[in-house]
Order: structure tokens, then C-alpha cells, then sequence
């Protein structure tokens, strides 16, 4: 039962990065759905997966300098 459920967490997971991958490529280059074969599939996977890791932490980390004044 419990990989049952991790496979059903996998395939939405998967299913919103492939729509986020397909929604990042310019409309003019994008395949219809009924088109789309297994390179097209892992290649929209691999730009929703960019896409969503470019809303990365955005946290700014100090160089160390901890407030002092550089010259």
C-alpha cells in the first residue's frame, strides 16, 4: 500500500513538472500532446525541472565579511 502511494505521489509530481516544462517552451515550438514521443517527453521533463529549479532560495549569503567595511 505504501508504494502505492509513493508511485501515485511520483506520477503527480512528475505530470506538474512536465506541464510546467511544457508551458516554459514559447508557444510557437510547443508538440500537441498526441505528438509528443519519448524524447519530447524526458525533454520537456528536463525544462520543467530547470524552470522550477529556478525559483531556487533566494537567500543572499554574506561573504563573512560580517559588517565590516571593504576596501
Amino acid at each position: 500500500m505504501d508504494l502505492l502511494i509513493l508511485f501515485m505521489i511520483a506520477v503527480m509530481f512528475s505530470t506538474i513538472v512536465f506541464f510546467v516544462g511544457r508551458y516554459a517552451c514559447p508557444r510557437h515550438d510547443r508538440v500537441p500532446l498526441m505528438e509528443v514521443d519519448h524524447v519530447l517527453l524526458w525533454n520537456t521533463l528536463r525544462r520543467g525541472w530547470h524552470a522550477l529549479g529556478s525559483f531556487g532560495p533566494l537567500t543572499h549569503y554574506p561573504d563573512g565579511s560580517s559588517g565590516t567595511a571593504h576596501a
